[in-house]
């Protein structure tokens, strides 16, 4: 891919250099040719004012001339005489007509390096229509080709250089830009090379599309990983439902069986291990709800699913703290409720919303302390509905605060009860929602659980707080 990129990259320089070369060149060989056709005119001026003023010393001067630059001189009088005569071929075409028509003859075109054609140049003896007799200049032409040929071996010199210089470059840029890609494809290959038989079957039918076979096949590789990441994914996910529903039910069999020994024994010295017993079942049922309900939470970000009204975050506050207010009264805590608005729309649905909600609130409940007071604020900041509950209880070390939306992460000071799911389940719902979900420390002490939801525009539904009980 290297080479290719480089001889294509080479290529195009090449034939832009190339172009702008033979413009240089044609530009080098026609303001040569312009100044030496000036020069040989100034010549003929001077030679026809001296046949005018001094005809005597005309072919001493024209002699001297020619021997000196290599040109020839004729100059014709105006009755036809010849005055001056100096390798000159008067049988040349342009000759006889300058020389019977007494006009004048100026190059038009460019002399090259391969021209072999005579360039003359004509001037009358005087002023038309006084005009009498011509000066015929035959201009040497070898000298300034061999100059042309000189600057245009130069700048063949000069472009060769570039294309060289270009061309290192192209290897070294593209060897800097390519080395990612490749490592990038050494790395996926080694990775699907571990795939089943039938992953790497279709991966190589895939290669018959068009492109770069190296890009093609950087592609290919990155689309089968992702497609067994994400199977993957699924997988662990149906594992965590399905292991979660299977010890569900003899665990279930056991707290039955359980509870039907418990008039046995009330009496018994064991009555504190079971009811620890009791304990230690009721929370790992606890803890495999909170396994299934992770599992669904992460499963339902399906981005083709048909899109589900919104609510007004104010109206689902409120409801969650009237269903919440007998638990805090039996905790001895205040939960109050403060809307910065007086309704906040959002894209969010209330099911989800209330959940984000329920977990905040029921973490307060347990481990904010008696005594203490939770807020629910809302607000609409930007294109954004924030949602906090803040408590004044105990909150946790700053060294945890950045774990507590890991899974199964308890702090140090939290109490019995709690699975370590209900925080991460809440961040992963309001991540599948497009909204942010945060943990601070509260000041002087508690803690701060903020989801910042995206805003419904005006025309998006959004679902009555009235309705929010039916929908859940």
């Amino acid at each position: 891919m290297r080479v290719r990129l480089v001889t294509a990259f080479t290529v195009l320089a090449a034939i832009c250099m190339t172009c702008f070369a033979i413009g240089i060149g044609y530009e080098l060989a026609f303001s040569r040719t312009r100044g030496l056709v000036i020069d040989r005119i100034q010549d003929a001026n001077r030679f026809g004012v001296l046949a005018a003023t001094d005809p005597a010393s005309l072919n001493d001067e024209a002699q001297s001339y020619s021997d000196r630059s290599g040109n020839g001189v004729l100059v014709i009088a105006a009755d036809g005489t010849v005055m001056c005569d100096i390798r000159v071929d008067r049988g040349d075409a342009q000759v006889r007509a300058a020389v019977g028509d007494g006009h004048w003859i100026v190059p038009t075109q460019p002399l090259y390096p391969w021209s072999t054609q005579p360039m003359f140049v004509a001037q009358p003896i005087g002023t038309p229509p006084q005009a009498g007799g011509v000066v015929v200049i035959d201009i040497a032409t070898a000298a300034t080709r061999t100059e042309i040929t000189d600057r245009w071996i130069q700048l063949v010199c000069v472009t060769a250089t570039a294309l060289l210089v270009f061309g290192g470059l192209a290897l070294v840029v593209s060897g800097w830009i390519l080395r990612p890609v490749s490592e990038l494809l050494r790395d996926v290959d080694a990775l699907t090379s571990t795939l089943p038989a039938q992953r790497a079957a279709a991966r190589r039918s895939w290669l018959r599309s068009e492109g770069p076979p190296e890009i093609m096949e950087l592609a290919v590789g990155v689309e089968t990983v992702t497609r067994a990441v994400a199977e993957l994914a699924a997988a662990e996910r149906q594992l965590v439902v399905d292991t979660a529903h299977s010890l569900r039910n003899p665990l279930a069999a056991l707290a039955v069986r359980l509870q039907a020994l418990q008039p046995m024994i009330a009496a018994d010295r064991a009555a504190a291990t079971f009811v620890s017993v009791v304990g230690e079942v009721d929370r790992l049922t606890a803890l495999l709800d909170g396994l299934l309900a992770s599992a669904v939470a992460e499963a339902k970000s399906d981005r083709h699913a048909p899109p589900v009204a919104g609510c007004d975050a104010v109206g689902v506050a409120a409801d969650r703290v009237q269903a919440w207010h007998d638990a805090f009264l039996r905790a001895d805590m205040t939960l109050t409720l403060r809307p910065l608005v007086d309704a906040a729309q959002t894209t969010v649905p209330s099911g989800v919303l209330a959940q984000i909600l329920d977990v905040a609130l029921s973490n307060s409940a347990r481990y904010a302390g008696r005594g203490t007071q939770a807020t629910v604020t809302v607000n609409h900041e930007c294109e954004s509905v924030v949602v906090a509950v803040e408590d004044t209880g105990v909150g946790v070390s700053p060294d945890e605060i950045d774990r507590l939306t890991t899974r199964f992460f308890r702090g140090a000071q939290a109490g019995s009860g709690g699975s370590g799911l209900g925080l991460p389940i809440a961040a992963t719902l309001a991540a599948q929602h497009g909204g942010l979900f945060f943990v601070d420390a509260a000041q002087p002490h508690g803690l701060i659980v903020t989801a910042s939801l995206p805003a419904a525009a005006a025309d998006s539904p959004t679902l009555p707080a009235g309705e929010l009980l039916k929908k859940r």
